[in-house]
């Protein structure tokens, strides 16, 4: 029996394309990432996914209404694959917050894994993650399903995965808006098959 994880990071938003940390607030797709969002759909209309579940955040949610609207799949959501908070980071640029925050910018920057503004850890937005993705594999053991999160969720979720630090940024590249990790489980063996795919992007 075969399970195919496909994990998606929400489409592209003004605050990703200004630099600004969104966290757990944001606002929803720009006209960019309601497109990425499309040729996502596109894309995954010739997968056989049978299942679309959804972080809660706006940013998110609209990618993967887009995708349902396509592929005829209704999506469920849920509140444990949100992105990870940031705390007092929220709605500032990386600049703003070199400048009000040098120690823990200084720290992040270098890899440590600091509560940024007071919001959570690495480990523990992997540890979260982990929890919410190990649920929806269970429970749909056998079938596609897709998984629409955020740039540093999914990070810590695969580097956790490949035992790397729970870090991410400094652990694995970055994923782009809309792009793919793509997980399969048999014989209770998870392996990564593909990870910051964005060929549906191509020409953008």
């Amino acid at each position: 029996m075969l399970t195919t994880l496909l994990l998606a990071r929400h489409g592209e938003t003004d605050d990703n394309a200004r630099q600004v940390f969104q966290g757990r607030a944001g606002s929803g797709l720009n006209e960019r990432g309601r497109a990425q969002a499309e040729r996502l759909a596109f894309r995954l209309a010739k997968r056989g996914v049978s299942a679309i579940v959804s972080s809660d955040l706006d940013r998110a949610k609209e990618t993967a209404l887009i995708v349902a609207h396509i592929t005829g799949i209704a999506p469920t959501f849920d509140a444990d694959l949100r992105e990870v908070d940031v705390g007092d980071w929220t709605g500032l640029s990386h600049r703003e917050v070199e400048q009000r925050f040098p120690d823990e910018w200084g720290a992040w920057t270098n890899g440590l894994d600091v509560r940024r503004g007071g919001g959570e850890t690495y480990e523990e937005l992997s540890e979260r993650i982990r929890g919410a993705i190990d649920r929806i594999a269970h429970a749909h053991m056998g079938k596609t399903v897709l998984v629409v999160s955020h740039g540093a969720a999914l990070r810590s979720y695969v580097c956790r995965t490949l035992g790397l630090a729970a870090q991410g940024p400094s652990s694995l590249g970055g994923m782009e808006n809309t792009a793919l990790a793509l997980f399969t489980i048999a014989d209770g063996r998870m392996r990564l098959r593909a990870w910051n795919d964005h060929a549906h992007l191509e020409g953008m």
